[in-house]
């Protein structure tokens, strides 16, 4: 089967896995999810567990158990180096602080500090390492990105993926969790926003995974990263109303995309200069 029908059929048994189980619970899912009855919590964690779930089942179905093996060790085990691990982590509290700075530098109001939180940021941190970056990147990145050619079509393929990505949060949005917009009115902007920040995600991960050679791994911890930096700046601002998010929220895609933009440009520079650095050798 070639790699293109290969991703058409992760994402259709992805979607039509999850949206199975929480299309019929989204009315009943409570804002903090463990306040939801037993079998909606059950539904909801299946769901988000499909994109994973899918990509070893199908990594098992066309490669057997050596090919689930690789996988597994792949994301379980750190084979990108410790300065991968360290930017892996460092990325998400970078790119939330960097958002509120420019959120506050620009009129932007926070509300009292839940000064309380900061002895348990560690165990807040840890927390959401078994929800978005266990339960996906097993297959987003484990199992979808690898049928693209993403070493020679960087733009491309983050493009694919995060599209992919994002629509599969689709259900989410007019749930009261899930999702960076759920709670807030579900419109073609803030919709719109949730794409953008997806997609600019898109291309971190998409880099990151042609420079650790392919690590699950490193895909795991930066997903861990930016989800948790994510959950400690909603806790750690409890007085934020819905405005206030959607503003933070704002500030935050736009400084994603400035990183993005300015990491496009560094390498075009560099790639231009090595060009003629090769042309200046070959005169000489």
């Amino acid at each position: 089967m070639s790699a293109e029908r290969k991703l058409i059929t992760f994402t259709l048994l992805t979607f039509a896995l999850s949206w199975a189980c929480w299309l019929p619970i989204i009315a009943e899912l409570e804002a903090s999810p463990f306040e939801s009855p037993p079998a909606v919590l059950g539904l909801f964690f299946l769901g988000a567990y499909a994109p994973t779930l899918m990509g070893l089942a199908l990594t098992y179905y066309y490669q057997r158990r050596e090919g689930l093996m690789a996988l597994l060790k792949n994301g379980l085990v750190p084979n990108g180096g410790k300065k991968w691990v360290l930017f892996s982590l460092v990325a998400g509290p970078v790119l939330y602080a960097a958002s509120i700075g420019l959120y506050m530098l620009f009129g932007g109001r926070l509300g009292a500090v839940n000064y309380g939180l900061l002895p348990w940021l560690p165990i807040v941190f840890a927390v959401p390492l078994v929800f978005g970056p266990l339960a996906e990147e097993f297959g987003w990145r484990g199992f979808a990105l690898p049928l693209l050619d993403y070493r020679n079509q960087v733009f491309l393929s983050s493009i694919i993926i995060g599209l992919i990505w994002a629509a599969w949060h689709a259900p989410l949005f007019w749930a009261a969790t899930g999702t960076a917009i759920s709670g807030l009115p579900v419109s073609p902007y803030n919709i719109g926003l949730f794409f953008m920040a997806v997609v600019g995600s898109s291309f971190i991960y998409t880099w990151l995974f042609s420079r650790t050679n392919g690590s699950v791994f490193m895909a795991i911890m930066l997903h861990w990263s930016m989800n948790a930096s994510g959950t400690i700046s909603g806790m750690l601002f409890p007085e934020l109303g819905l405005e206030q998010r959607l503003a933070l929220y704002e500030w935050y895609v736009l400084a994603l995309w400035a990183i993005v933009i300015a990491a496009w440009i560094a390498g075009r520079v560099r790639r231009t200069k090595g060009a003629q650095k090769g042309t200046e050798g070959i005169k000489s």
